[in-house]
């Protein structure tokens, strides 16, 4: 797991963050200009197909008919970005700063679209123009950026959990501390006779100065 470090959110952050928007907007342009106007899947990317849609909708292109709704996920998703970015660039680990790098990226990529592109301003069409062998849901390079920051975000905090739980275990298993052996043994019978078995025949010359 990615260590911490003071400056991963100021920097890792916004730099993939802007990485992810830029990417994002650059191939949308491309498709645009390239398919524009054309039906059908249009290029193939190994299992990938190029097939350009301007969702009005939300994921799925659900709720396309209902403007409201998506000025209303719009502005929520204005609100997420900020959080995430503020959170980004406060966060001292560098996986944090890779996920949260990717949400607010994704997230300003789509939300840009909903800004600018007709119908008009939050709610906008995004443009989708990845899909998996022709078939399944159409999406960009925002939604994927979106879905690996989230799982990303979910591994750190299993990753975290575990650990506090690890942490925590050795304290709630510990048994009581070593017991002491009994003390020396001073009374009858903890003699030389009492080890040796035999009258204190063996072990008492160093003791008494004459044999046993």
């Amino acid at each position: 797991m990615m260590k911490p470090h003071p400056a991963a959110g100021r920097l890792l952050f916004p730099l993939l963050a802007l990485a992810v928007i830029v990417a994002d907007q650059l191939t949308k342009a491309m498709a645009l200009a390239a398919w524009s106007g054309t039906w059908g899947p249009q290029a193939r990317f190994g299992p990938f197909c190029a097939l350009l849609v301007r969702n009005t909708g939300v994921a799925f292109g659900l709720g396309h008919s209902r403007p409201a709704l998506i000025v209303v996920i719009t502005l929520a998703g204005a609100v997420a970005t900020l959080t995430a970015a503020g959170a980004g660039l406060r966060a001292r680990g560098r996986g944090a700063a890779l996920a949260l790098g990717l949400i607010a990226g994704g997230a300003t990529g789509n939300g840009a679209d909903r800004l600018i592109r007709a119908p008009g301003p939050l709610r906008g069409a995004v443009i989708d123009w990845i899909t998996v062998d022709a078939h399944g849901p159409v999406f960009n390079l925002a939604d994927v950026a979106l879905v690996t920051g989230t799982l990303l975000t979910v591994a750190l905090l299993l990753h975290r959990t575990v650990r506090q739980r690890a942490a925590t275990l050795p304290d709630a298993v510990a048994g009581p501390g070593p017991v002491a052996g009994p003390g020396p043994v001073t009374g009858p019978g903890s003699g030389c006779g009492a080890r040796s078995g035999r009258g204190g025949r063996f072990g008492c010359r160093g003791r008494s100065g004459r044999g046993g």
